[in-house]
């Protein structure tokens, strides 16, 4: 599990979905006309507020049956021009490019894609965060997450609940070099809308998934992490692909809390704090050939490999127009313990980043258009009865 500047996240930009955008002026067809005309100002159509689009578990505008946000982000560790706040220099940089295209099939069901790929501006030490065999300047996909999301239609006391089911595929470098198969997962999420002011909310994520995969550890190409081994003694010392690293994870398991508000429309304030519990697979049985025969070292603690993160992150808001969205964040992750057997600081250490993120709603902008046509075609009928 690859943590701190590469667990979030990380994308695609892709620009199919303006090929749905109809852009070609105000025009409405006659047919469209009657059918504005024939509908109740309550059931038009209409793109959704800032505080809606939010509180809403699929954030499609009324009357399209699909969303397609497009992610750019881009993250500087905030201690990157302190060379003195920490033992080893090594600033961050990164790009991360986002794309997760969603089908509704009804206000209940619904599928959908997230693809991530990211890009290191900086050098990164290769052993930092476990990247022996990355590359600075070296586009990386994330894993593809596949998903079925289920919005519970019952809410007892204003609580809404969606249920989703996850398939993760192998697309990372890092998965692949454990030669990762599939990942099955499940999320529950319980959220509960406020009126106050344009709108708050207050929610929690839980969420649990597991690796099949055939190897417990990262194999590394012999130019990579070379090892010599040597069959025996006075035995030819020979170079050959080996297992490095920690071991990999096998299961995972995630809580988050949030809180999201809406002062003024097209405004939102943000805080998540997010808790992870990883387990790891045993370590494999390691054996080297002697004089007397082989030596061999198992794990001595089987089933005790757990790791524990946290993530904590405050975000600022604003949607330039209805389809585009620009937020600067806040964003710290930690591991407990650390490299040097102690708990990081949650909320400020070397891994803390500012994220400036600028977010593109292909439907959005489709339900912007449409709207136009629809007040055009309002005021042409109103003018034609005059």
């Amino acid at each position: 599990m690859r943590v701190p500047g590469i667990v979030c996240v990380c994308l695609l930009l892709v620009a199919s979905a303006s090929a749905q955008v109809d852009t070609g002026g105000d025009s409405v067809s006659s047919e469209e006309e009657r059918a504005s005309e024939s509908l109740p100002a309550k059931e038009v159509p209409r793109n959704k507020t800032t505080a809606e689009r939010i509180s809403s578990p699929n954030p499609t505008t009324e009357g399209v049956p699909w969303s397609f946000p497009l992610f750019f982000d881009q993250s500087l560790s905030v201690r990157s021009f302190n060379e003195n706040s920490q033992l080893s220099y090594s600033p961050n940089y990164t790009w991360w490019f986002t794309m997760a295209p969603r089908w509704i099939f009804n206000p209940q069901h619904s599928i959908g894609v997230n693809a991530t790929v990211s890009i290191e501006w900086t050098d990164s030490p290769s052993e930092e965060f476990n990247r022996a065999g990355f590359y600075s300047r070296e586009a990386l996909w994330e894993d593809v997450r596949l998903d079925y999301l289920y919005s519970v239609p019952v809410r007892p006391a204003g609580f809404m609940f969606f249920v989703a089911g996850d398939l993760r595929l192998p697309a990372s470098k890092f998965s692949r070099s454990r030669k990762r198969y599939l990942s099955p997962g499940i999320r529950f999420t319980a959220l509960r809308p406020f009126t106050v002011l344009q709108g708050m909310q207050l929610g929690l994520t839980t969420a649990f998934w597991g690796w099949f995969a055939g190897s417990n550890v990262v194999l590394a190409p012999s130019e990579v992490t070379p090892c010599r081994i040597a069959p025996g003694p006075g035995g030819i010392a020979t170079v050959d692909t080996c297992g490095g690293g920690t071991s990999s994870i096998k299961t995972t398991t995630r809580l988050t809390v949030f809180w999201t508000l809406v002062p003024v429309d097209r405004l939102a304030l943000g805080l998540g704090y997010t808790a992870l519990w990883a387990q790891a697979n045993d370590l494999a049985v390691g054996c080297v050939e002697t004089a007397t025969g082989p030596v061999c070292i198992d794990d001595g603690s089987p089933n005790q490999h757990w790791r524990s993160f946290s993530n904590f992150r405050a975000t600022i808001g604003y949607d330039i127009k209805r389809w585009l969205t620009i937020a600067l964040s806040y964003d710290v992750w930690a591991q407990h313990p650390n490299s040097d057997g102690g708990r990081e600081n949650p909320f400020y250490n070397e891994n803390s980043r500012l994220i400036i993120s600028l977010t593109f709603r292909a439907d959005g902008l489709y339900a912007s258009l449409r709207d136009k046509q629809i007040e055009a075609a309002a005021s042409r009928a109103g003018i034609e009865e005059l």
